[in-house]
């Protein structure tokens, strides 16, 4: 038995039959920027030498940042694409190419780690991946962060996307700006309220009219659980939601691993519910949503990528720190879950502090 199916053996959920994708994970840079062979999956629309969405979207990715084929871009994105990140909307593929010219400018020695691309869905109504990867450089030059410090700066980073016929039409960026802004030596509040005072455009990404439940009790998620989207919403519901923290000790093993945003990590059970505690006390009347759910099969077990909202109302301390308590908070995050057999042993929680603690000022 490989170490893929031993890993799969057990799961909490059914894996849908569906085409094989190219695993990445244990692979080298490399190896992964070469054509992946014959096809295994209908691409139709996308170019010939893509063999899988997720080669398409590791090699484009390479092509584009590593490569300095920005051009691509143009290749590769809808002329009217949307990026949503915590910091901005981005609403045509001209201000994709001029971000990117920027970032590569402001990193020009870094270098990119591909950890993980969960994808759905076809090439009928679209591929969406879920793109989780670590990205390392030196601060040489000034950001809207703050003047050039010299530092070394690691950041994970996740991106959604939605591709059809070759070109990405609507993309959620999540950077880990907290452990970029704290490793160039910045105070995260200090330049979370500058940006605030900025001028700035629309909201940084999409909020519903109505952002909380009211008064209507909250109650544990009884659905289903064999299949992967019920299996996450029970995982979101009863632990982020319910605040039933003890279902930690049923989702996770014993020495599961969590990385979080602004290089929180935390070692086991206690230290997992702790970190999400941490979280919650700074936002104690949130309601996370989930948005959506894809899947990968990688070498070392099966990964699920959750993109989600988390709002609610501030209070001083936790996870957020010093922000004032009674602001409107809105996360967006994702979270890739990586299972062996039928618990979760290593997770990515990654979200843009800089970016949400910005949002709030904004709103007080």
């Amino acid at each position: 038995m490989t170490e893929s199916e031993s890993c799969k053996a057990n799961l909490p959920f059914l894996l849908p039959e569906r085409p094989n994708a190219r695993r990445i994970r244990k692979v080298d840079t490399r190896e992964l920027k070469q054509a992946g062979g014959p096809r295994t999956m209908p691409m139709r629309g996308f170019e010939d030498s893509y063999t899988d969405i997720v080669d398409y979207i590791v090699r484009i990715t390479e092509e584009i940042w590593a490569g300095r084929g920005i051009g691509r871009i143009y290749d590769t994105y809808d002329a009217g694409c949307v990026v949503y990140s915590a910091l901005s909307t981005i609403r045509s593929v001209e201000d994709v190419v001029a971000n990117t010219l920027t970032g590569i400018d402001q990193v020009a020695d870094g270098e990119s780690h591909h950890l993980n691309v969960a994808w759905s869905g076809d090439d009928e109504e679209g591929y969406y991946t879920s793109h989780l990867g670590f990205h390392l450089s030196t601060n040489s030059r000034d950001t809207m962060f703050g003047p050039a410090s010299g530092r070394r700066v690691g950041r994970f980073f996740v991106a959604d996307c939605i591709t059809r016929d070759n070109r990405i039409h609507t993309e959620w960026l999540m950077r880990d700006n907290g452990a970029a802004v704290r490793a160039m030596g910045y105070d995260i509040h200090e330049v979370a309220r500058r940006l605030a005072d900025s001028p700035s455009g629309e909201r940084s990404f999409v909020v519903p009219a109505t952002r909380l439940e009211g008064q209507a009790p909250r109650k544990l998620y009884e659905g289903p659980t064999d299949t992967i989207e019920g299996w996450v919403t029970h995982h979101f519901q009863n632990i982020w939601n319910m605040r039933r923290l003890d279902h930690v000790f049923q989702h996770y093993a014993p020495h599961a691993i969590a990385h979080w945003c602004g290089g929180r990590v935390a070692h086991g059970r206690r230290n997992i519910q702790a970190l999400l505690i941490h979280l919650l006390a700074s936002v104690p009347d949130s309601v996370v949503r989930v948005d959506h759910v894809s899947w990968s099969d990688e070498t070392d077990g099966v990964i699920v990528a959750v993109r989600w909202v988390l709002e609610g109302r501030s209070r001083s301390g936790g996870f957020l720190g010093s922000l004032p308590s009674g602001l409107p908070v809105s996360i967006l995050g994702s979270t890739h879950l990586r299972f062996d057999g039928p618990y979760i042993v290593e997770e990515w929680s990654i979200f843009d502090e800089v970016g949400t603690l910005m949002n709030a000022y904004r709103g007080s």
